[in-house]
């Protein structure tokens, strides 16, 4: 029996669109006050020098770290919702195939790790906040909380509204075959 492909537009809308948005934050970081704020430590002018010899102020170094955090931040949202498309994705193909309630069932089974995705780009989130504490604890903080939250949200939707129904579906025209 043919089974329904997975319709890819959905992921390669939402990487394009992720893709936009991490250059339009990238541009605001250098012009809106309260997003340099949000990531950087310091908002200041010239503080110091950070090395006698380089001339780059603390400020400077500052402002780097921040659009370091500030990008860090905004590849883990993308990849997260490029996840949950993924999981969209494949729970379309499912719902659409050809294939009898059984196997539907089975397929939707098998397809429980498109459901955790979003937890684990959630944790790697919250393992690249750790790496970006040592220069700011501010936006690690800001990294690791909100890819988890992202993360678990995310996973619950895709369990929740999507898989949770079409299981109940299912197994009701599995039951329906049986009897007869």
């Amino acid at each position: 029996m043919p089974t329904a492909k997975i319709n890819w537009r959905p992921v390669i809308v939402i990487a394009a669109v992720g893709l936009v948005c991490v250059v339009a934050l990238n541009f605001m970081f250098g012009h809106v006050q309260w997003l340099r704020e949000l990531f950087s430590a310091s908002s200041g002018g010239p503080i110091g020098e950070v090395a006698p010899d380089s001339g780059e102020s603390l400020a400077a170094r500052a402002e780097l770290t921040g659009r370091i955090s500030m990008l860090i931040f905004a590849v883990i949202t993308v990849l997260q919702c490029a996840a949950f498309a993924l999981g969209y994705a494949v729970v379309g193909a499912i719902r659409r195939s050809d294939e009898p309630a059984s196997l539907k069932l089975v397929r939707l089974e098998t397809s429980e790790i498109f459901f955790d995705v979003p937890l684990y780009v959630g944790l790697f989130g919250t393992v690249s906040a750790f790496l970006v504490m040592t220069f700011s604890p501010q936006s690690s903080r800001l990294i690791a909380y909100s890819s988890t939250l992202i993360g678990i949200i995310f996973s619950l939707v895709l369990r929740i509204i999507l898989q949770y129904p079409l299981r109940q579906r299912l197994e009701g025209e599995k039951a329906g075959v049986e009897k007869k």
